[in-house]
């Protein structure tokens, strides 16, 4: 029973793997993202999230129809499905056509629940935003909406930064954004959240073509509606001056719209001032004041938030919250003390009084002594020295910008990574920094916009961390440990010693980055947990973030070296492609010239390839390197009996346009976990066939789906099987070409295994035929069995015969007598000469037997 459950699993798996592919759709979600469901056998079941990742949702989305996936959602994002989960371990490169033609463990074999079911989030063409707008603003600062599908729609600020910001501005026909706005600044909103956790790279025409979750698909409220604030070339003030001072100091004036206003003093600093004076024909700022240190002004209040770098012509160039857009009192009004190469009066001195308005003092050019603490060399919590003690920085708006400029500031060449929450540990003392907003140009993190010394709303729970990237986290060394000359565990040297790399984030861009680096092609595989063994020695790198382009691991974004939150139960692997894994030849062993074995030859012999996810694609694959046009069939568990040499390939996953299997996707060489039993075989079509295909019976039990076709130049009559509750025909074996003797005929009697099979000879075109190797034996042994148990029948039925009556077995002894005498007179017809009385003596005695 086992072969025809084996056969027809064949047949399922095959049926998935259409050209067309399977039917698939998205349920609880919407028309571009959801639970991504395949209907299969007559019902829709579900996919399980290992392994899940884009490329997957790539070929998902397409097969439905949209331009590519914007996002793969894993633990039931779209909720838990019901029904059969179809398939798990889904192993798409990304150019498939459709799911069923990726890499998968098989129909319903997982090890899932549905808390894992998969999901993605398609983007497509007819997502374009139709119109955007700012509304509950000014012309350049607002809440931003987006009308889509006959409505305007809001922005969740979840992932809403500065690069999102400028997007936004440009498609609003403004130079740049100068502030990213979130938790509802300009108020909540209306109607639908149309767009959340957009992720824009800041050079895209337009939010749609931003990565996001999807149109509508949120989990937001309209008071977390995004805003931004934009720079214009209209926002050009048209002159400046200083009020209520003298000719180089006093309150800030502008003029704008024809009239003069004044600007608060909110992160006004030194660089600040140091524009304004310039802007007024003088060569530096002295200072900068605040609180209305000349007095409140009047008219409008114009500028707020103003962060100037310090290089601005004029303050109109530098970031702001835009023209009239504050939360400000003429109490704020801001002010300078502007140098004068030609003044040789001395500047008038300001008490030393209990507050110390020294957060406006010019800094020195090497800025404020910064450090890194509870961390290592290049990470840690940042703490800077003040008035004698080291402080912390709040995490407030912390970002990767402010983490440049404290990297630059330490001697490094960039920030990996901004962390807050205090992730380094809590500190103590003062917290000195808060909301700080640098550009990312900065030469000193005080240079920065920040709340102003020891001006803060946080606690240490909050502060602020960084790590960085250095010229001098170079990996002197990689290799792989534990494999073999192209896979294995992943070893960097650094710092006189062999560590490994932990899995967090890895994946196969990582693993190109590797493999290239140790001189092979790409990569075939990345491995996690520990796959080839758990190694020793310190964690050099975690959360390893390739683009897949780097020349080195050093060079992509990861935590830090050493720094990580892993155990060596993690540690990665790859499985590097390489040139030098050419397949010298391919051959088909221990069949016919369009069947057998798959066997290819390297490194001086002959080797199979185990079944582990071989499939139709693969077959197709390897006809065509041997010649023939297609597949007729894939074969696995040694169809063509085992082979011997080594197991060269296993989890071969080809797509299936490929000219040879070392093209495909596989575990890499001699790396596997087969035995000779799963050798992999193959059926090939080939053109020059003329013949009619066989036609097989309709008997209970078809088992013909998995017998080879007969070959093209075969001119012989196709044989005719018997409509017997058991068709053996399968395994029968196929007309030679040049045969031209008639074909056995099989009758529909009794079957007789015992006559007309000639046992093939070595180097027969049958040698191995499972018929002969499986079949036959175990029909001869049945036999021989059955005749075993009707000599013990017989015997038994004897004895229990000699206790009948006396008087059956007198007449039984005359009958023999009878029948003996008739024998010695030479009668050939001696039954047709006794009585009739006497002719029924034998059936009682058959009766009595």
């Amino acid at each position: 029973m086992l072969l025809p459950i084996y056969l027809s699993l064949n047949v399922l798996v095959l049926s998935v793997g259409q050209g067309t592919g399977t039917p698939i759709r998205l349920a609880d979600g919407a028309k571009n993202y959801g639970r991504v469901e395949v209907y299969y056998n007559g019902q829709w079941g579900t996919v399980c999230d290992d392994w899940w990742d884009l490329n997957d949702a790539n070929v998902v989305c397409r097969q439905l129809g949209f331009e590519r996936a914007a996002d793969s959602k894993g633990g039931a994002f779209y909720g838990r499905g019901a029904g059969p989960i179809l398939l798990d371990d889904v192993g798409c490169i990304g150019n498939e056509t459709s799911l069923d033609q990726c890499r998968h463990s098989g129909i319903e074999n997982h090890n899932c629940g549905h808390t894992e079911d998969a999901g993605v989030v398609c983007n497509s063409d007819t997502e374009t935003i139709e119109a955007i707008r700012l509304a509950d603003g000014a012309d350049n600062y607002g809440r931003v909406e987006i009308f889509y599908n006959g409505q305007w729609g809001t922005v969740c600020d979840d992932e809403w930064d500065l690069s999102d910001a400028n997007v936004a501005c440009r498609q609003l026909g403004f130079e740049s954004a100068a502030e990213s706005k979130s938790r509802a600044f300009y108020g909540p909103g209306a109607g639908p959240i149309v767009l959340d956790d957009v992720g824009c790279i800041g050079n895209e025409i337009s939010l749609d073509q931003c990565r996001h979750s999807g149109v509508e698909n949120h989990n937001c409220g309209h008071t977390e509606d995004a805003g931004v604030v934009c720079n214009s070339y209209t926002d050009t003030i048209e002159a400046i001056r200083l009020a209520d001072g003298a000719d180089n100091y006093g309150r800030v004036e502008i003029f704008y719209n024809g009239q003069w206003g004044t600007v608060c003093d909110d992160w006004w600093d030194f660089n600040d001032a140091n524009v304004a004076c310039r802007q007024l024909g003088f060569e530096s700022a002295a200072e900068s004041k605040s609180r209305s240190f000349y007095g409140p002004g009047a008219g409008p209040i114009l500028f707020d938030d103003v962060a100037c770098v310090g290089n601005e012509i004029s303050l109109d160039q530098c970031r702001h919250s835009g023209i009239e857009n504050h939360n400000c009192v003429h109490g704020e009004d801001a002010g300078v003390v502007c140098n004068n190469e030609t003044d040789d009066t001395e500047e008038p001195e300001y008490s030393s009084g209990e507050i110390d308005l020294s957060i406006n003092s010019p800094r020195p050019g090497t800025g404020t002594p910064i450090r890194l603490a509870d961390g290592a060399k290049t990470y840690g919590r940042v703490e800077v020295y003040y008035n004698g003690q080291w402080g912390t920085v709040c995490d407030d708006g912390w970002d990767l910008n402010d983490a440049n400029v404290v990297c630059r500031q330490l001697g490094f060449e960039i920030a990996t990574r901004s962390l807050g929450s205090a992730y380094f540990g809590r500190g103590v003392g003062p917290i000195l920094f808060d909301d700080v907003a640098c550009v990312g140009n900065e030469m000193s993190l005080d240079q920065c916009r920040h709340s102003g010394i020891e001006n803060h709303d946080c606690g240490h729970g909050e502060d602020a961390g960084v790590i960085c990237n250095s010229d001098t986290e170079t990996i002197e060394a990689i290799r792989l440990a534990d494999g073999a000359d192209n896979y294995g565990r992943v070893e960097i040297f650094y710092n006189g010693r062999w560590g490994t790399v932990c899995d967090d984030g890895w994946d196969l861009s990582d693993a190109n980055v590797a493999c290239r680096q140790l001189g092979f092609e790409s990569a075939a595989e990345s491995k996690g947990r520990a796959f080839y063994g758990p190694g020793s020695g310190p964690i050099v790198l975690d959360d390893v973030g390739c683009i897949g382009n780097e020349i080195s691991l050093d060079q992509c974004r990861h935590s830090g070296v050493e720094n990580h939150n892993c155990g060596h139960t993690e540690d990665a692997g790859v499985v590097c492609n390489s040139y030098t894994d050419t397949i010298e030849a391919i051959r088909l062993a221990d069949g016919a010239d369009n069947y057998g074995r798959v066997e290819i030859f390297y490194n001086g012999q002959w080797g199979t390839v185990c079944d582990d996810w071989w499939d139709f694609n693969d077959a197709n694959v390897a006809c065509r390197q041997l010649g023939f046009e297609s597949a007729a069939e894939s074969k696995s568990r040694s169809f063509y009996g085992p082979g011997a040499g080594p197991i060269l390939f296993d989890d071969v996953a080809c797509v299936g346009n490929e000219i040879s299997l070392d093209q495909c996707r596989h575990s890499g060489i001699e790396n596997h976990n087969c035995v000779h039993g799963e050798d992999a075989g193959v059926v090939c079509n080939n053109e020059t066939d003329d013949t009619e295909e066989p036609e097989y019976s309709s008997g209970e039990i078809d088992l013909s789906i998995n017998s080879p076709r007969p070959d093209e130049t075969d001119d012989t009559e196709e044989l005719e099987y018997s409509s017997g509750e058991i068709d053996l025909s399968i395994n029968s074996p196929r007309p030679d070409e040049t045969d031209d003797t008639e074909e056995p005929e099989y009758s529909s009697e009794e079957i007789d295994l015992s006559t007309h099979i000639p046992r093939p000879e070595r180097g027969d075109k049958f040698h191995d035929d499972p018929f002969y190797t499986v079949l036959l034996p175990t029909t001869g042994a049945l036999l021989f069995m059955l005749a075993m148990l009707g000599t013990v029948v017989v015997v038994v039925m004897r004895r229990l015969g000699r206790r009948g009556t006396r008087k059956d077995q007198e007449e039984v002894a005359l009958s023999l007598d009878q029948l003996d005498q008739y024998s010695s007179k030479g009668d050939s017809n001696t039954y047709g000469k006794l009585p009739e009385e006497q002719l029924d003596q034998p059936d009682k005695c058959s009766a009595s037997a």
